[in-house]
């Protein structure tokens, strides 16, 4: 039988190598939306969530063109990283969007989905490029009062 101890540090060596490899995963996903959603003439991506309950999801990706017009998202895949079963060969570049999104809530707000949860928005500006992450994080609060009468 294997001892408490030896247990945890397996397991603390197992989550290192999975955060290691979520965040080469996320880094790859950044670049290599960029240049599809650029060739498909799309200047911003809104990509929505929405978590209570326990459980939670992308809700919607929005495309924007130079307009501001809603747009359809390109019919293209972006390029695999190599080595990586996380990111399957010519996945399609909203599969990949999608991915981003859960990538970056599970990196910086873990727990999103869980009790009331959490709602927001990865809003991709193509130009830029840049990334950013809004999230309203919900919570129940109480307001106790004492009074001796």
């Amino acid at each position: 039988m294997t001892d408490y101890q030896t247990l945890m540090a397996d397991f603390a060596a197992r989550e290192a190598e999975r955060t290691a490899q979520a965040r080469l995963t996320f880094q790859h996903l950044k670049r290599a939306v960029i240049d599809p959603l650029r060739t498909g003439g799309i200047t911003r991506v809104e990509i929505r969530f929405d978590g209570y309950g326990d459980s939670g999801a992308v809700e919607e990706c929005v495309f924007f063109d130079a307009t501001g017009s809603i747009a359809s998202c390109p019919d293209m895949t972006i390029e695999p990283m190599a080595g990586n079963d996380a990111v399957p060969d010519r996945q399609t570049l909203d599969a990949a969007l999608e991915q981003l999104a859960y990538l970056a809530l599970e990196r910086h707000h873990p727990g999103w989905e869980i009790n009331e949860g959490a709602c927001g928005e990865l809003v991709i500006d193509v130009a830029a490029p840049s990334f950013v992450l809004a999230c309203q994080l919900r919570y129940t609060a109480t307001d106790d009062h004492s009074t001796d009468l």
